[in-house]
Order: C-alpha cells, then sequence, then structure tokens
C-alpha cells in the first residue's frame, strides 16, 4: 500500500498551511483529513473522531489544545497500526513493521 509521511520540520509548513516557520510562533490546531477507506491517518495531535462519508472514503479529525512550532506538525497516511508501550506511549507503523519497532 502507499505510504505518505511528512514532518514539516523545518520549514515545510508553509506548503501545508499558511504558517510562520519559526520557533518563536507557537500555534494549536485542528485537522480534517478524508482518505480512501483503506488508509488510516495519524498526526501530531490527539484524534477527535473518524467518519465513514460513504462506501469509498473515511474522514479522520484531530485536535491539537497545545501551542506548539509548525516545525512538529506531522502527518502519516497508509496501512497504519499502532502497539502500545505503555500508559502514555506507543509506536504506529506499518503492520509488517509494527513487531520490530515494538
Amino acid at each position: 500500500m502507499p505510504y505518505l509521511f511528512t514532518q514539516c520540520q523545518a520549514i515545510a509548513c508553509r506548503s501545508v498551511a499558511p504558517m510562520q516557520d519559526t520557533p518563536g510562533i507557537k500555534a494549536t490546531y485542528d485537522a480534517r483529513v478524508t482518505v480512501p477507506n483503506q488508509y488510516k491517518v495519524k498526526m501530531s495531535a490527539n484524534s477527535t473522531g473518524e467518519t465513514q462519508l460513504n462506501k469509498t472514503h473515511t474522514l479522520f479529525e484531530f485536535k491539537n489544545d497545545i501551542k506548539i512550532p509548525s516545525y512538529l506538525i506531522a502527518l502519516a497516511i497508509g496501512d497504519l497500526e499502532r502497539a502500545s508501550l505503555g500508559k502514555r506511549v506507543g509506536v504506529i507503523s506499518e503492520p509488517a513493521q509494527l513487531k520490530s519497532a515494538v
């Protein structure tokens, strides 16, 4: 399956959203990402919902209430699974890589 990962470090966030790429400016953000049903979406924010829009697409919603510099915004889309490593820590990866990542 195709896989997309992007991290806005160092100055890439301006290609995603109209933001200043400097650590001194921090912001919260919300995001809505629509993908074909076979994909999962993860971001550097808390998931606030996943809605099946129709037979072919799913909407993923995220919210980050902590002010962060734009270079910390990250997005991953693909065949993703999560494994817990404790109460506050987990690993997200493609299924074939998950066991070795844990």
